[in-house]
């Protein structure tokens, strides 16, 4: 009984166009998921910012309230 040939990679039985819709299918994902990341980071860099000028809006008042009592 003759033993068949096996194939070390599964990716030489699909065509080369089956291939390149694969090929260009994962790279739309590949941007999507770009977008995405980017996007998450720029609402978390907004609302970093927005922490820090409450933050450094309060220090000031603060600052602002301790001179103003020391005037006195």
């Amino acid at each position: 009984m003759a033993k068949e040939p096996e194939t070390k990679h599964g990716i030489f039985s699909k065509p080369l166009p089956t291939i390149l819709d694969d090929i260009e299918t994962a790279t739309i994902d590949a941007r999507k998921a770009a977008d995405e990341a980017r996007t998450a980071g720029e609402k978390a860099a907004a609302e970093v910012m927005k922490s820090l000028r409450k933050l450094f809006l309060k220090m000031a008042k603060d600052i602002t309230e301790e001179l103003s009592e020391g005037k006195k």
